[in-house]
C-alpha cells in the first residue's frame, strides 16, 4: 500500500494553493461532544488520525520544475491547543482565531486542532488548509478522531490521488528547460472573519425535510432561498442587485471515491436577478434546477479541466494569481454537508452536533453559510469578514414561515 503522498498538486488543489496567496481559504469545522477525555488521550488520537491519512503528513513545497507538490513528512505533528473554560465560552471566537492565523505551507502540518474543555462538554475544533482537503473529508476525520480517542485502532489508508489521476488525466508538467518562475507575491494582510452559529430545533430540521420534499426541492435548495431572501432584506445594497450565489459539490459519489481526507469538491454558482418576484419555494426550486447535472462525473471533468487550462503547464505562477484576484466574487455562498452518514455514540462519548463548514469563500463581503445535519438537527454558521447581524435568526424566521405556507 502507498500510505506516504507525494506528487504534484491536481489542478483544484494548485488553485486552493494559489488563492491563498491572496487571502485565506483556511476552513474549520467545530464538533460538541458529550463527555470528556485526558488531553493525553486526545493527542494519540490525533496521532493515530494522521497515521491513517496520508495527507495529514505533507508539506507544499516547489520542486525543481516550479510545480508546487505535496511532500511526504515522517515528523509533523498536528498542533494540538488546549483551553479549560467556563460553560458559557464561546468556542466561535476561537475558530475566529484559527481562520485569521496562516498555515506555513512549506513547513508546518496543514492541520490544526484546538480542545475546549467545558464543565458540561467538549468542543474540537478542527482548521485544515484547503488546498489538501474539504468540509466532508474533516466530517469523516472527526468520526477517525472519536473512534480512536474511544481506545479503537484504525486502520491506515492508500496515499489519495488527485482528482485529475482519477479522471485519467496526465499532472501538471512544466519543461525542464522552462524558465523558473519568478518569486511567488505573496499578500500579507491581515484577516479577522467573524463567526455566529445557530441550531434549529429538530421539529424545524423534519418539517423542514418533508416540505422540501412537497415542494419537489431539497433542503438546500430551501437554504439557499433562506439566505438569499434574508440577504435581500437586511443589506440594502443588495435588495435589488444580481446575487451570485455558489454551492460547492461533494464529487466522492460521481468519482467513486472512498472516507480520504483529500479535495473532492466542485463548485457551481446560480444567479438570481433583482427583479425576480418568486415565492419562497418557487426559489428553492430555481436553485435545485440551477445545480442540476453538477454531481456527475461529466460535470466534474469539466470543473477540473477549467482549472488545468488555467493553472497548469507553466511557471508563470504570479499571471495566474492576477487572474484568480477578480475570481471568487459572490455574494452568497452555501456550502452544505447534509446529514452526517455515521453514528454518533463513540464509547462514553457522544458527538452532539457539527458546525461548518466555516471558510472565508470570497473577498470578504460574502456571506458564507455552513450546514451540518446531526442527530436530527440542522446546524447553521456564518462566516464573514462584514457579517450582516442576525442572518442566521432570520434565516431560521424565513424557513418556519415557509413550512408552515398553505
Amino acid at each position: 500500500m502507498r500510505n506516504k503522498q507525494n506528487r504534484t498538486l491536481g489542478a483544484f488543489e494548485k488553485t486552493f494553493w494559489l488563492l491563498d496567496l491572496i487571502d485565506s481559504k483556511d476552513f474549520a469545522i467545530a464538533g460538541e461532544i458529550e463527555g470528556h477525555k485526558p488531553v493525553s488521550e486526545w493527542r494519540k488520537a490525533l496521532n493515530k488520525a494522521q497515521l491513517r491519512h496520508p495527507n495529514l503528513s505533507v508539506r507544499i513545497v516547489m520542486d525543481a520544475y516550479s510545480r508546487p507538490v505535496f511532500k511526504h513528512a515522517s515528523f509533523l505533528p498536528i498542533p494540538l491547543r488546549v483551553l479549560e473554560v467556563d460553560q458559557d465560552y464561546r468556542w466561535e471566537q476561537e475558530v475566529e482565531k484559527e481562520l485569521s492565523t496562516r498555515f506555513n505551507t512549506e513547513k508546518e502540518a496543514l492541520l490544526r486542532a484546538v480542545l475546549i474543555q467545558r464543565p458540561q462538554d467538549t468542543v474540537l475544533i478542527l482548521t485544515g488548509h484547503h488546498s489538501q482537503s474539504d468540509g466532508t473529508s474533516m466530517t469523516y476525520l472527526f468520526r477517525d478522531i472519536l473512534t480512536a480517542v474511544s481506545g479503537k485502532e484504525l486502520d491506515p489508508m492508500q496515499a489519495q490521488e488527485s482528482n485529475d489521476e482519477t479522471l485519467g488525466l496526465p499532472e501538471d508538467k512544466v519543461s525542464p528547460s522552462s524558465q523558473r518562475t519568478q518569486p511567488l507575491v505573496k499578500v500579507n494582510k491581515g484577516f479577522a472573519p467573524k463567526i455566529s452559529s445557530h441550531r434549529l430545533s429538530k421539529e424545524l430540521t423534519n418539517n423542514l425535510l418533508e416540505r422540501s420534499r412537497e415542494e419537489y426541492t431539497t433542503v438546500h435548495g430551501a437554504l439557499c432561498a433562506a439566505a438569499l431572501i434574508a440577504c435581500r432584506a437586511m443589506r440594502k445594497e443588495w435588495a435589488e442587485k444580481k446575487i451570485e450565489l455558489i454551492s460547492p459539490i461533494c464529487s466522492r459519489k460521481a468519482l467513486q471515491l472512498d472516507d480520504n481526507y483529500g479535495l473532492n469538491i466542485t463548485t457551481h454558482p446560480v444567479y438570481f436577478e433583482g427583479d425576480q418576484e418568486f415565492s419562497f419555494w418557487q426559489l428553492a426550486r430555481f436553485a435545485k434546477a440551477g445545480l442540476a447535472g453538477t454531481d456527475t462525473k461529466e460535470h466534474v471533468k469539466n470543473y477540473i479541466n477549467f482549472f488545468r487550462d488555467l493553472t497548469y503547464n507553466t511557471t508563470d505562477l504570479n499571471k495566474i494569481i492576477e487572474v484568480l484576484k477578480e475570481a471568487f466574487n459572490q455574494e452568497i455562498m452555501v456550502t452544505n454537508l447534509g446529514l452526517i452518514k455515521y453514528r454518533t455514540d463513540f464509547g462514553s462519548l457522544k458527538l452532539k452536533t457539527l458546525y461548518g463548514p466555516m471558510v472565508r469563500s470570497g473577498k470578504g463581503m460574502e456571506q458564507t453559510i455552513g450546514a451540518i445535519t446531526s442527530n436530527g438537527s440542522l446546524c447553521l454558521t456564518n462566516t464573514s469578514d462584514t457579517p450582516i447581524e442576525g442572518l442566521l435568526l432570520e434565516m431560521e424566521n424565513i424557513l418556519t414561515r415557509a413550512c408552515h405556507s398553505v
